[in-house]
């Protein structure tokens, strides 16, 4: 099996290819560089390496740069993320639905620690566990807060 000569013009396509002597006929490549040219003179256009090296990129405000070639970041550049805030306080509410399935949990694996038998730990355990599953449910905020001060953020 052999390939066509990717130089000769296929009869197939539709688009114009370059003579066998490098020119254009249609103009493409000329049209192509100035797009190019046009697109590298902005100030955020991105620079490929060959050209980083040349001519250095103008450096915005607030932004990093990547890894070098190497793949290392530098040492003075490493990213610190902030402290996470600090975890909210349990509500009696979410306390005692978890400690509703922790019972259910504990019937139904161990009960004999309470000192039940299976055939009556067995569905005590599971109403507990449906039940602390339920109650945290239902305990679920379902609205707006009832701050004064609130805002979802809808402009008109």
């Amino acid at each position: 099996m052999t390939s066509p000569d990717p130089e000769e013009q296929d009869g197939r396509s539709g688009s114009a290819r370059p003579g066998r002597d490098g020119t254009d006929p249609d103009g493409t490549d000329a049209a192509f560089e100035d797009i190019v040219a046009g697109w590298r003179a902005e100030q955020d256009a991105p620079r490929w390496p060959a050209e980083a090296d040349a001519e250095p990129a103008p450096s915005r405000e607030g932004t990093r740069s990547g890894p070098d070639r190497g793949g290392a970041v530098p040492a003075e550049e490493h990213f610190v993320p902030p402290e996470p805030p600090p975890m909210p306080a349990l509500r009696p509410r979410t306390v005692g639905g978890l400690l509703l399935i922790g019972i259910g949990v504990l019937l139904l694996f161990a009960p004999g620690v309470p000192g039940l038998t299976e055939r009556i730990g067995t569905p005590l355990g599971l109403l507990a566990l449906a039940g602390g599953i339920a109650w945290l449910v239902l305990g679920l905020r379902s609205g707006p807060p009832t701050d004064s001060g609130w805002d979802d953020g809808a402009q008109l």
